[in-house]
């Protein structure tokens, strides 16, 4: 259904995004394909429903869950390979082939169809574990599709790793595909744009996620209500729509809670704008003037966006006079991290509203 708040798998259940949806079906097992866009604009849906449709194999890795650990980032593919193995009946040949090739690799644990990478000191590394997918594809004519949902949660020696292994297998392991995508662009795209960076200078193709139109979006939630056999004052739609923006995400996680729990609208927005302030204080718990960040963010909600007037009112916060180069630096972490954008605005009104009560 439309407001299914699962990520699609279906193409009936895919909104829309038609062109978005052929363009990724085309570049389906090509070396290097990036899947950006905002936050809650479909790109999961977007990636899990083209593959679906394909029939291709693919492996699942949901960064989501990755923190700043080995551990993270070991467990995340693990869970992404066992995923793969107990639903690939259709593969099963395949799949006794990677078995095979992955036993023999060190720090690696077989029992079943689940697989276990170890992350301590004897972790393989990631480019033994791709050559072992590569080789068992190879045997069985394949080409193995791996995804790697919001990558950008990867950082620091863990990105580079990670980044390392999808270099080496672009540049050697032709039976795999790579799917990298990302809300935070500006984060993403260093990891090809940056010279220092292991996949600098490697082609690759891009599909964006968008907002959708206001005529998109009151279609999307009369078809999603109608499917439901739901009926909801046309106002309210109006309202709704108004609101939310053209982001996706939000609108079915509205026509979600009003159809299924018969919720109010200011209910359903109340706590909207609490888990994006969730979203808000996990992105704040890994910044150092974190309390500072809070500020500027306050500030911006409250629509104080000219330089020099945000400049002033930060010192008058801090009782203390605030250098360029710090409101300059906590700016562009925010674009950077697709909260604002170039002239301060933020991307998401949910997250503006929450940013007023940090």
């Amino acid at each position: 259904m439309l407001f299914d708040p699962k990520p699609k798998r279906c193409r009936k259940d895919l909104y829309d995004f038609n062109e978005e949806f052929n363009m990724l079906s085309r570049f389906l097992g090509e070396p290097l394909v990036v899947v950006t866009g905002l936050r809650r604009t479909g790109k999961t849906s977007l990636i899990l429903t083209a593959l679906e449709e394909s029939g291709k194999p693919y492996i699942f890795v949901d960064a989501r869950s990755v923190s700043r650990s080995w551990r993270d980032l070991y467990t995340a593919i693990s869970t992404g390979f066992s995923d793969f193995m107990a639903k690939a009946s259709r593969f099963s040949g395949f799949r006794d082939s990677l078995l095979r090739f992955l036993k023999i690799i060190k720090g690696v644990s077989v029992m079943g169809v689940s697989i276990e990478f170890s992350w301590g000191r004897d972790r393989p590394l990631l480019t033994q574990i791709f050559t072992a997918l590569n080789e068992a594809a190879e045997e069985h004519n394949l080409k193995i599709i791996i995804v790697f949902d919001e990558a950008q949660q990867f950082t620091g020696v863990f990105a580079r790793a990670l980044q390392n292994a999808i270099a080496y297998s672009y540049d050697h392991l032709k039976n795999l595909s790579f799917i990298v995508s990302g809300s935070e662009m500006n984060v993403l795209y260093k990891w090809f744009r940056d010279p220092e960076a292991p996949l600098y200078g490697r082609a690759f193709l891009e599909v964006k996620t968008r907002r959708l139109s206001r005529e998109e979006s009151m279609d999307f939630l009369e078809k999603g209500f109608s499917e439901l056999g739901y009926r909801v004052p046309m106002d309210e739609i109006e309202m709704v729509v108004n609101k939310l923006d053209g982001v996706i995400g939000w609108l079915t996680y509205y026509g979600y809670l009003r159809v299924f729990q018969n919720r109010l609208v200011d209910d359903i927005w109340r706590e909207a704008v609490e888990l994006a302030r969730k979203e808000l204080e996990n992105f704040l718990m890994y910044r150092v003037s974190r309390e500072r960040y809070r500020k500027v963010l306050r500030l911006l909600a409250q629509g104080v966006r000219e330089w020099g007037k945000l400049k002033q009112m930060l010192e008058n916060a801090e009782g203390k006079t605030i250098s360029d180069r710090v409101l300059h630096e906590i700016l562009h972490t925010l674009r950077n991290h697709t909260i604002i954008d170039d002239e301060n605005n933020f991307l998401d009104p949910i997250t503006r509203e929450a940013a007023k009560t940090l």
